[in-house]
């Protein structure tokens, strides 16, 4: 006579007997992280709206209205209170994350544990199975209790959502660091510790340096508008579609067809050369390339600001 006992369990759950309890496991960790990540990328992008409507708009109104843009752009993102929270703390967050994911992804693989548990849901079946051993008359002598694992691995709303992201998204993602930080710091931090605030800051700043420099800066601004639209176009979906799984506690949603998925990539490739070639249009205005040529009344004090990160061999020279 033999009686099996089922026990069905998954990734972040327990029994004791007397119910489930809460454990906090790596899976749990790494879902908890993508999350985070999501949520700062999209605070970030609000102000990466604003931030970037800027230059997009010098197509319609040229440095003029950029510079009003820049103004108004400042009440939001400059703000004391918001700018550590908006900028900033979302941005760190989003990197902080970013690369504790990628160190549990390699922990994961290291231990040669399935990647997939990471991301998606696991369910786990005990079977507990007792075999009675008997001697040549039959009689039982002994038992014998075995156990019988059977992991299963669905898919969730994450696992699900991260499909949807384009090849490279994540190395656009390390790549765009130093990007990012290095913008930030020539164009924001580097103006406030010279001048106290940024009032005194408006796109002639950037002309200056596309105008001095146009080689490096012309690379340097469009490589990271590329890398950024592609980045974010990538990451824009799936962010929507995570958060509303977590909000909504829906697991997943309906399958796209393939027709469908199609339309999408289309769609959001389409986007990515549209903002690319937006911005791009936008920046040969900044930089007097299109349009009337800008005039830089801050000309000296500008180059003082460059001149802490520059070589003083490249700011010496008129324009």
């Amino acid at each position: 006579m033999s009686q099996s006992k089922l026990e069905s369990g998954g990734t972040g759950t327990g029994s004791d007997g007397s119910g489930s309890t809460f454990r906090i496991t790596i899976p749990k960790v790494y879902g908890y992280l993508t999350i985070v990540q999501t949520g700062t990328a999209v605070v970030f992008s609000t102000f990466l709206v604003t931030h970037l409507s800027a230059p997009a708009l010098a197509i319609i109104g040229g440095i003029d209205l950029t510079n009003k843009t820049i103004v108004l752009g400042r009440v939001y993102y400059q703000n004391k209170f918001l700018e550590p929270l908006v900028v900033f703390g979302a941005l760190i967050g989003h990197v902080a994350a970013g690369i504790a994911k990628r160190s549990i992804k390699f922990y994961w693989k290291y231990k040669k544990q399935d990647v997939r548990k990471l991301t998606g849901e696991v369910h786990e079946k005990v079977e507990k199975i007792t075999t009675d051993e008997k001697d040549d008359n039959g009689v039982v002598v002994r038992q014998k209790i075995t156990t019988k694992t059977t992991t299963t691995i669905t898919g969730s709303y994450i696992s699900r959502a991260l499909n949807s992201l384009f090849p490279n998204h994540h190395t656009i993602g390390y790549i765009l660091i130093p990007f990012v930080f290095g913008h930030a710091y020539i164009n924001r931090i580097l103006p406030k510790r010279y001048f106290g605030d940024s009032s005194l800051i408006n796109a002639s700043y950037v002309t200056l340096s596309l105008k001095k420099w146009p080689r490096s800066s012309y690379l340097a601004l469009t490589a990271l508008i590329g890398l950024t639209a592609y980045h974010i176009t990538s990451g824009a979906p799936v962010a929507y579609k995570i958060l509303r799984g977590f909000l909504l506690k829906k697991n997943g949603e309906k399958l796209l067809s393939e027709s469908a998925k199609r339309k999408e990539r289309i769609l959001r490739r389409g986007l990515i050369i549209t903002s690319v070639g937006l911005l791009t249009a936008g920046l040969l205005v900044i930089g007097g390339k299109i349009g009337k040529d800008p005039r830089i009344p801050l000309r000296t004090e500008y180059l003082k600001v460059y001149g802490k990160v520059y070589p003083q061999s490249w700011v010496r020279y008129s324009i």
